[in-house]
């Protein structure tokens, strides 16, 4: 019996929509169909075609502003928010157990010795399975070109054998800045066996 109701509801609701199609058809017709219903459709279309330029004008508009504000956020001068932002994209790499987000943070081709940096990190990531870090900007200085951050670091690294205890780490490291093409990267760092 509810089979039975449950059919004739949809039946009832696939029967109202083509109804409407119908009637929306029939309207559509009418229209298109004499000489003034032409132009009327011809008119909508440069409406909407006019509608659709405006639209495109302003998405351009929208990404030139975006280009400035993007501009804003990589500045020229080092400040704490350049040093936040960049150790920010180390700790997301991090807790992201995502060693080539955590190498972007570097700037390869201005770090003596990024090589073996780079497989101390995939070492170090292949032998933990997550890592907790907690850091805190202790002082940011300049140095010609470079912007020199001390950092108070805490990191919890877990292991990925499960008889192996979590290990805790804590220093203050001293991170080098400089700004390339791709914006303010890490160029060098101190103590480098901090991530192994």
């Amino acid at each position: 019996m509810k089979r039975f109701a449950y059919s004739l509801m949809v039946l009832a609701l696939c029967a109202s929509v083509l109804i409407a199609q119908d009637q929306a058809f029939a309207i559509d017709s009418s229209i298109g169909g004499s000489d003034n219903g032409s132009a009327l459709g011809t008119q909508s279309g440069q409406g909407q075609a006019q509608d659709q330029n405006d639209n495109d004008k302003s998405q351009k508009r929208k990404k030139k502003e975006k280009g400035v504000a993007d501009d804003a956020s990589d500045p020229t001068t080092f400040s704490d928010a350049v040093a936040q932002s960049v150790l920010q994209q180390l700790t997301d790499g991090l807790e992201g157990h995502s060693d080539r987000r955590m190498l972007s943070a570097f700037d390869a081709s201005k770090m003596e010795g990024y090589l073996s940096f780079e497989n101390q990190i995939v070492a170090f990531f292949q032998r933990y399975d997550s890592f907790r870090i907690h850091f805190r900007i202790a002082q940011t200085t300049t140095e010609g070109s470079k912007g020199v951050v001390l950092v108070d670091i805490e990191m919890e690294e877990i292991p990925r054998s499960t008889e192996a205890q979590p290990v805790r780490k804590h220093d203050q490291m001293r991170f080098e800045m400089e700004r390339g093409k791709k914006g303010w990267k890490i160029v060098d760092l101190r103590p480098r066996d901090f991530f192994s």
